[in-house]
C-alpha cells in the first residue's frame, strides 16, 4: 500500500483492510486470521521475529493440546523463531509450518512504514546491507508460496518508490500487488470532519467545514494535521462551551484559537516542550528530538526509533530522566510520541515519533534537525579527514576548517554514542582533532618567536641606518631640492587616492559601510587629489619614467572619478590610460609591468560598464583583452607584484588572483543576460579553482573566493535541479566570512559581506520550506546590517531589502510580523527616493521591486491581505513617484537603470498598481527615445 506521507496507509489498513479481511470479504481465504504487525526499525528480522513469537500469531494452540507436556515450535520463544527466519529464505514459511497452523487459518504479516528499511540499509550497522536483503527475502519468498496461507502487507512513502530497486525480487512484488492510497473526495473529507462531532454528541458549524476544506485544498497529504487540528479544536470547544444550556456549535473562533490545522501541531508541540523546559528537561527534549528524526542518510526525512537504553547513551542522561521527558510528549491528547501511554516504558521500550508530520510542521524541530544533519555531515567531514591522515594522504586540519570544528565541538559536545549512528571512528576523529590543535599552537608559538626575533633585527638595523641616513640627506639635500618637492606633490596625490579609496577595486556599495564624515572626508581628499593630476597630466613628457607616470595618473584618475560616481569620466580616463600603456607596451616590450598594467586597466573599465546593460558589450570585450593578457603573465609565471605597480589592491596579490577576479566579474556580466548562463558558471568555476589553493594563505584570496561560491551560487539558485548545489556553494562562503570576521571583527567590509551571504540563504531555505533555519539566517543577516547601519546611514537598501526578506520568510507563519516587517522595508525606500545618489544605483531599484512583488504576492487571513494591499499601493505610489522624478530631471543612464528594473516588476503586480506604474514606465521610455534622438 503505497501513498504520500499522510494519506491516511496505515489508518487504511488498521481500520478498512483488516476488519474486511477478519469479516471473510476476502474471496478463497477463511474469516481467521493471525496477524503480526512490526515495522523495521533498526533490527528488521529481530523484529519480525518479535511480532511472530507470541502465542496467538505462530504459538501454540490451547484447543489442540494442553498441559506442561505440550510441545512442538509453536510455544517457543523468540529466540527461536528468530533462529528459524535467519536459517533461510524461507525462513517466515518453514516457522508458520513448525507453528501448527490449523488449515482454515491464515496469517498476515503486516510491515508498516517499510520505507524505513531502505534508511536502515544505508547505516552504519554492522551487516546492515545484507541483514535487509535477507529480510526482504524472506518476505518474497513467503509471498511466492502456495502451501502456508501466507499473506504480505507493506505500507510505504510514495516517495521512496524508487528504492525497491535495490532489492532483487522487491520491484515486481510491489508492482504485482500495488495499491495506491488515492485522494478523498471533497464530500468524503466533509463526511469525515462532521461525522464524529456526531457521534460525540456535538455541532459543527458549516462555514467551520468550509474552512476547513478550504484551507485543505488539493493538499491531501496533510490529513494528519487536520485530524490534529480537529481534536484540538474540539478540546478547545468542550473547554468554552461546556456550561448548562450552551448550545453553540463548534465554529471558526475555537478553530483560529489552535492555530488552524497549518499550526495546531506546531503551537500544541511547543506547549509540550515549554512544559519540558519548565520541569528541567530542555536539553534532554532537543537531543532526543534530534536522534529520533533523521535528514543526514535521507535528506526527505525519516524517523529513527530508538530504545530508552540508547538515548540515555547518546545524551550522557540517566534512563529516568529520558522517560520523563518522554511522558509529557506522549501524555493523554499529545500523543507525539510512541510507545502509547498504556505502555510501561523500560530501557529496551523503543521510543517513536507518533508520524512523520511532527517533522514537517514542528518549527521547533525542523530547525533541530537541519542541526542535527550539519552535525553529522561536520563530524563525517572530520571523521573521514582523520581517516586520509592515518592513511598518509592528507595533512592535520588547519584554519578555516580548525576553527569551525573547535565551534562544531563546543556547539554539539558529540559523544561517542551519538557518533556511532554516522561513523564509528569517533575517537580517532576526535584524536585527530587535538592533534590538529596542538600543531596549530606549536606553529603559533613559533610564528610569535620568529616575530619577536625580526623585531629585535630590526630594532638594531634601524639605528644603523639612520646614521647613514642623516649623512646621506646631509650631502644630497640642497642638489635633490627642487625635484624633492615635485615627487612630493606625486606622492601626496598618490596617497590621496590609496589612503582615501583604501583599495581601488572597491565596490561602490561597500565604500558606503563606512560613517558619513569619513566618506566627506574621503571625497574631499579625492577631489583635492584630482586637481593636481589634472594638472600634472598637462605635461609633455619624453622619458620613459615620465610617460610611465602620466599612464598611472590618467588610471588613477579613472579610480577617483568611479569612486567618485562619475562613470563615464572614468571611462575616459581608464581608455586614455590603456592607450598610453599600450604605446609603453610597444616601445619597452621587455618590460612586463606595463602589461600587468594593461590588464589591470581594462578590467577596471569593464567594472565600469558592467553596470549599464547597453554597453555590455564593450564590458565583456574589456574583459576578454584583460584575461588575455592575464592568462598569458600567469603561464610566464611573471613575479606577482610590479616595481610599477599602480593600484593598492596590487602589490602582494597573486597573478592568479588577479586572474581570477577578472573571470569572476565577467561571469556575474554574462549572468545578466539572457543565454549566458553557462559561460558565466565556466568563468566562476575558473575563478574557484584558482582561488582555492591561494585561500589557506591569504585573507584577500579567501575574502574573494567566498565572493566567487556566492556568485556561482546566485547563478544556479533558479535551477530546480541544482538547488543543492545553491546552498552547498552559500553555506561554504558564510564559512569563509565567518571565519574572516572572527579574525579581524572591526573589519566591516566581511560583516556586509556575511550579511548578503545570509540573506541569499535564507530566501533558498525559505524556497525549500526549512522555514527555521531560514528564520534563523534571515535574523543574523539583519543584525549585522543593524549594527553596521548605526554609523553607516547609506546602508539604507540593505536594510530595507533584509527587512524585505524577513517578510517574506514571517509571511507564511506570522502574519503581523511579516506585516510590520514590510513597512519597516517599505518606510526606508520611501527615505530613500530623495537620495539621487542611491537613485543612481541599480540595486535600489532591484530591490525596491522585489519588495513590492513580496506585497503581490502576500498570504494571510483577509485581514491581513487587506492591509498588505494598502501597502502595496503605497509603495506603488512611492516608485512611480521615483520614476517620474528620474524621468523630468535625471540623467539617461538612471532612466536606462529604472526602466529596466521597471519592467521586470510590472508583470507580477495586480491591475490597480500596475496601470500607475505603466505611467511612469512611459515618461522613462520617452526619456531614452529623446536622448537617442538627440545623439
Amino acid at each position: 500500500m503505497v501513498g504520500t506521507s499522510g494519506s491516511g496507509k496505515s489508518s487504511l489498513v488498521r481500520s478498512g483492510l483488516i476488519p474486511s479481511l477478519q469479516s471473510g470479504y476476502m474471496a478463497g481465504a477463511s474469516s481467521t486470521w493471525r496477524m503480526a504487525v512490526l515495522r523495521p526499525g533498526e533490527d528488521p528480522i529481530g523484529h519480525l521475529a518479535a511480532a511472530l513469537s507470541p502465542r496467538h500469531i505462530l504459538g501454540f494452540d490451547p484447543g489442540e493440546e494442553s498441559g506442561d507436556d505440550a510441545t512442538g515450535f509453536a510455544d517457543t520463544g523468540r529466540v527461536l523463531v528468530e533462529a528459524t527466519l535467519r536459517r533461510s529464505a524461507a525462513g517466515l514459511v518453514n516457522a508458520a509450518k513448525q507453528a501448527r497452523i490449523p488449515r482454515d487459518e491464515n496469517v498476515l504479516v503486516l510491515v508498516d512504514q517499510f520505507e524505513e528499511l531502505f534508511r536502515f540499509r544505508r547505516s552504519h550497522h554492522a551487516h546492515s546491507r545484507d541483514e535487509a536483503i535477507a529480510f526482504v527475502r524472506l518476505l518474497l519468498e513467503a509471498s511466492r508460496q502456495h502451501d502456508i496461507p501466507i499473506y504480505i502487507v507493506l505500507t510505504m512513502r510514495s516517495d521512496f518508490i524508487g528504492d525497491c530497486m535495490d532489492f532483487p525480487g522487491l520491484a515486481e512484488g510491489v508492482n504485482s500487488g500495488l495499491y495506491l492510497v488515492g485522494r478523498m473526495s471533497r464530500d468524503a473529507l466533509r463526511s469525515a470532519i462532521t461525522g464524529p462531532v456526531a457521534v460525540g454528541g456535538g455541532t459543527i458549524a458549516p462555514r467551520l467545514v468550509h474552512r476547513v476544506l478550504n484551507d485543505l485544498g488539493d493538499d491531501h497529504d496533510q490529513l494528519p494535521l487536520v485530524q490534529h487540528a480537529l481534536m484540538r479544536t474540539w478540546d478547545h470547544w468542550e473547554r468554552n462551551h461546556s456550561r448548562p444550556g450552551d448550545s453553540s456549535p463548534i465554529d471558526v473562533d475555537d478553530y483560529d484559537a489552535i492555530g488552524t490545522f497549518r499550526n495546531a501541531l506546531s503551537m500544541h508541540a511547543e506547549e509540550a516542550y515549554q512544559e519540558a523546559v519548565e520541569n528541567g528537561g530542555g536539553r534532554i527534549a532537543e537531543h532526543m528530538f534530534k536522534a529520533l528524526t533523521d535528514t543526514f542518510s535521507d535528506p526527505r526525512g525519516v524517523r529513527r526509533p530508538t530504545s530508552v537504553h540508547e538515548l540515555a547513551a547518546i545524551l550522557e542522561a540517566h534512563e529516568t530522566d529520558i522517560v520523563s521527558v518522554v511522558e509529557v510528549f506522549r501524555r493523554a491528547g499529545r500523543s507525539f510520541l510512541m510507545p502509547p501511554p498504556s505502555v510501561t516504558l523500560r530501557p529496551a521500550s523503543i521510543v517513536d515519533l507518533s508520524h512523520e508530520s511532527l517533522m514537517r510542521c514542528w518549527t521547533r524541530l525542523i530547525a533541530w534537525a537541519e542541526e542535527e544533519r550539519a552535525s553529522a555531515d561536520f563530524y563525517v567531514r572530520l571523521s573521514r579527514a582523520a581517516s586520509w591522515f592515518d592513511e598518509g594522504s592528507a595533512g592535520l586540519w588547519r584554519n578555516p576548517e580548525l576553527e569551525l570544528a573547535q565551534q562544531w565541538k563546543k556547539d554539539n559536545q558529540p559523544t561517542s554514542a551519538w557518533a556511532a549512528r554516522y561513523d564509528e571512528t569517533f575517537e580517532r576523529a576526535m584524536s585527530f582533532l587535538a592533534k590538529s590543535l596542538s600543531e596549530r599552537d606549536r606553529e603559533d608559538a613559533a610564528r610569535e618567536r620568529e616575530r619577536r626575533l625580526k623585531l629585535r633585527r630590526v630594532q638594531v638595523a634601524a639605528g644603523v641606518l639612520a646614521t647613514f641616513l642623516v649623512v646621506a640627506v646631509s650631502l644630497a639635500y640642497v642638489a635633490i631640492q627642487e625635484n624633492r618637492r615635485a615627487t612630493t606633490n606625486l606622492a601626496l596625490a598618490r596617497g590621496a587616492v590609496d589612503e582615501s579609496l583604501a583599495s581601488a577595486d572597491r565596490n561602490p556599495a561597500l565604500v558606503a559601510l563606512d560613517p558619513p564624515e569619513v566618506e566627506e572626508f574621503r571625497r574631499e581628499l579625492l577631489n583635492k587629489a584630482q586637481s593636481f593630476y589634472s594638472a600634472f597630466m598637462s605635461q609633455d613628457p619624453t622619458s620613459e619614467t615620465s610617460r610611465r607616470d602620466i599612464a598611472f595618473a590618467h588610471f588613477r584618475m579613472g579610480h577617483i572619478n568611479r569612486a567618485l560616481e562619475k562613470p563615464d569620466e572614468a571611462v575616459r580616463e581608464y581608455r586614455d590610460s590603456l592607450n598610453r600603456f599600450q604605446a609603453l607596451r610597444t616601445d619597452y616590450p621587455m618590460n612586463p609591468d606595463y602589461r600587468v598594467a594593461l590588464a589591470n586597466a581594462y578590467n577596471y573599465l569593464g567594472l565600469t560598464l558592467s553596470p549599464f546593460p547597453a554597453r555590455a558589450g564593450e564590458a565583456e570585450r574589456a574583459y576578454d583583452s584583460a584575461l588575455e593578457l592575464q592568462l598569458a603573465l600567469v603561464a610566464e609565471g611573471t613575479p606577482s607584484t610590479p616595481s610599477t605597480s599602480s593600484t593598492p589592491s596590487t602589490p602582494g596579490v597573486d597573478r592568479e588572483q588577479e586572474l581570477a577576479r577578472t573571470h569572476y566579474n565577467r561571469g556575474i556580466l554574462r549572468s545578466r543576460r539572457d543565454g549566458g548562463a553557462a559561460l558565466a558558471e565556466a568563468d566562476f568555476l575558473a575563478a574557484i579553482r584558482l582561488l582555492e589553493p591561494l585561500a589557506s594563505g591569504s585573507d584577500r584570496a579567501s575574502q574573494e573566493l567566498a565572493r566567487a561560491y556566492n556568485n556561482l551560487g546566485s547563478l544556479l539558485y533558479d535551477d530546480a535541479q541544482r538547488v543543492g548545489e545553491t546552498q552547498a556553494l552559500w553555506e561554504r562562503a558564510i564559512a569563509i566570512d565567518e571565519t574572516l570576521v572572527i579574525k579581524e571583527p572591526r573589519n566591516r567590509e566581511y560583516k556586509a559581506e556575511l550579511a548578503t551571504f545570509c540573506n541569499n540563504l535564507a530566501a533558498l531555505l525559505h524556497d525549500r520550506g526549512q522555514l527555521a533555519e531560514a528564520d534563523r539566517r534571515s535574523r543574523e543577516a539583519l543584525d549585522l546590517i543593524e549594527v553596521l547601519a548605526r554609523v553607516a546611514p547609506s546602508l539604507a537598501i540593505a536594510r530595507a531589502d533584509a527587512h524585505s526578506l524577513r517578510g517574506m520568510i514571517l509571511q507564511g507563519q506570522d502574519g503581523n510580523g511579516a506585516e510590520a516587517e514590510y513597512e519597516a522595508a517599505l518606510t526606508l525606500f520611501e527615505e530613500m527616493r530623495n537620495d539621487q545618489n542611491l537613485r543612481r544605483l541599480p540595486e535600489f531599484y532591484l530591490r525596491f521591486g522585489d519588495l513590492l512583488v513580496n506585497l503581490a504576492e502576500f498570504p494571510g487571513s483577509r485581514a491581513e491581505v487587506a492591509r498588505a494591499r494598502a501597502l502595496l499601493a503605497r509603495a506603488a505610489s512611492a516608485y512611480a513617484d521615483m520614476a517620474t522624478r528620474v524621468a523630468a530631471s535625471g540623467s539617461r543612464a538612471d532612466a536606462e537603470i529604472a526602466l529596466d528594473h521597471l519592467a521586470r516588476v510590472l508583470p507580477e503586480l495586480p491591475e490597480a498598481e500596475r496601470s500607475s506604474l505603466t505611467a511612469a514606465s512611459q515618461l522613462l521610455q520617452r526619456k531614452l527615445n529623446e536622448g537617442a534622438a538627440r545623439r
